[in-house]
């Protein structure tokens, strides 16, 4: 009998071998036997053997299933369910089948749960998104084209100026920006705010320090580990003399993503510096001067086209300009006449010209070490004799005080100065000019406090004191 031929049915191939002929006799028995053995096999065969499909999810194999359609209807049911929580998701998944054989005694097929469970670990999920581009580059990613644009003229804003007195022209980007419709990780979306400082200062960390009173920029950058020049950097305009109780510096160095280029036409009043003159005079001691006429800065109005960066000037082209107030040149007297010798003569000269307004002695109640002479701030003090200068300072209720040492014993204190003019070590003449008078210190008005001492207690200085 002919074998069974490709697709006909294997069980009819057998039934009609059985009733064969020579299936009766005892040796076709044996024969029969041997042919039941082979469809037996053959069914085994077809049970084991069957066809199926390979399911992986963006080329991660997740495992075998008897329906390609199933494997479609449950990506299908993931993708509804999952984007219903959030409208603004995206569902990543680039689904593969492929259609394989499989031995179901060694293959185990994946039911509907368990499918949609494996998808589930591997499906990848994205958020819509507008990724801004620097130069080819993604720096930050907002949800929506609005907030992306919006982001964009706060930073153009941060660095246009606001002044009354200055006409912004023109305000460009240096670099080349580019805004990308991508879907992204869910985490690398930032909140619009943060992702305005992180274009500003390469960071969305803020940190500010407020002055407060005796604060100096100096003070502020050694307290902070900040150098004063990143601390200017920081704080752009700002003036390093007129710090002010209150005012709040930026303490972070920005490093901007984006260079903000304006074009301004200003008007703005300039200070024109003064010069100084020197003239030679016998009435004062070589290595001595005094300011005959005190230097003023003139002024000028000027309208320009400026150029910035950042906020920080590059360019500037004057267009008008205008004096208004001339300068005055400083006048300074430079002394010729020789020095006197540099040690104490055992004579005191009135260190300046004053009405006395407190003597030696007795004084509400306390001893009075010296005598005040009423001067207005600012008025030289002479040394009273020749001598090393001890100190040089701030001490108490002195204020800014001097202190000579005459030899044999004999000292003078100068309190209550405006400005010290000498130092520590150094050699002076009697008649040297040490400081300009003031009210620093404990004082009632601006005078000068002074003393001589015998040594260390205090003398009369009345005593001592030659026309």
């Amino acid at each position: 009998m002919d074998k069974p031929t490709k697709g006909a049915p294997v069980r009819e191939w057998a039934r009609r071998l059985m009733e064969s002929k020579g299936a009766k006799k005892k040796g076709a028995a044996i024969a029969g036997a041997a042919v039941i053995v082979l469809i037996t096999a053959v069914l085994a065969y077809t049970e084991v053997s069957r066809t199926g499909y390979k399911v992986s999810i963006n080329d991660i194999p997740i495992g075998v299933v008897k329906e390609q359609q199933m494997a479609m209807e449950v990506l299908d049911r993931l993708d509804d369910e999952m984007l219903a929580e959030d409208e603004g998701l995206v569902l990543t998944a680039d689904l593969q089948v492929e259609k394989v054989k499989i031995d179901k005694t060694k293959d185990n097929l994946l039911d509907e749960a368990s499918l949609e469970r494996e998808l589930r670990k591997n499906i990848e999920l994205r958020k819509k998104a507008i990724t801004l581009c620097v130069d080819g580059s993604p720096v930050v990613s907002v949800i929506g084209m609005d907030k992306a644009h919006n982001l964009l003229e706060r930073v153009k804003e941060a660095f246009t100026s606001e002044e009354q007195e200055v006409t912004v022209t023109q305000v460009s980007i240096k670099e080349r920006v580019d805004l990308l419709d991508n879907p992204v990780e869910p985490e690398d979306i930032m909140d619009p705010e943060d992702a305005y400082k992180y274009l500003l200062n390469g960071t969305t960390e803020s940190k500010v320090y407020t002055v407060s009173r005796g604060d100096s920029l100096w003070g502020i950058s050694r307290k902070h580990n900040i150098s004063v020049e990143d601390l200017e950097r920081a704080n752009p305009g700002i003036d390093p003399k007129r710090l002010q109780i209150g005012q709040q510096l930026n303490m972070i160095v920005p490093k901007p993503f984006l260079t903000v280029v304006t074009e301004e036409i200003a008007s703005l009043k300039e200070s024109i510096p003064y010069e100084t003159e020197y003239k030679e005079s016998s009435e004062f001691y070589k290595g001595e001067s005094i300011v005959r006429v005190a230097g003023k800065y003139g002024e000028r109005e000027i309208k320009a086209r400026i150029t910035r960066e950042n906020g920080i000037e590059t360019g500037r082209e004057i267009l008008e300009e205008k004096v208004v107030k001339q300068p005055v040149t400083r006048m300074v007297a430079i002394g010729t006449k020789p020095p006197p010798p540099r040690q104490g003569t055992g004579t005191f000269a009135y260190p300046a010209r004053g009405r006395i307004t407190s003597g030696f002695g007795r004084r509400w109640g306390k001893n009075h070490n010296g005598i005040d002479i009423a001067l207005p701030t600012g008025t030289p003090v002479k040394a009273a004799d020749g001598g090393t200068v001890t100190f040089s300072g701030r001490q108490g209720t002195y204020g800014y005080l001097v202190i000579i040492d005459h030899g044999a014993g004999y000292s003078s204190y100068y309190g209550h100065n405006s400005k010290n003019l000498v130092s520590k070590g150094d050699k002076v003449h009697k008649g040297q000019t040490i400081a300009l008078s003031g009210n620093t210190g404990r004082t009632t008005g601006p005078h000068l406090h002074f003393e001589v001492r015998k040594f260390g207690v205090p003398v009369n200085p009345i005593n001592y004191l030659k026309e």
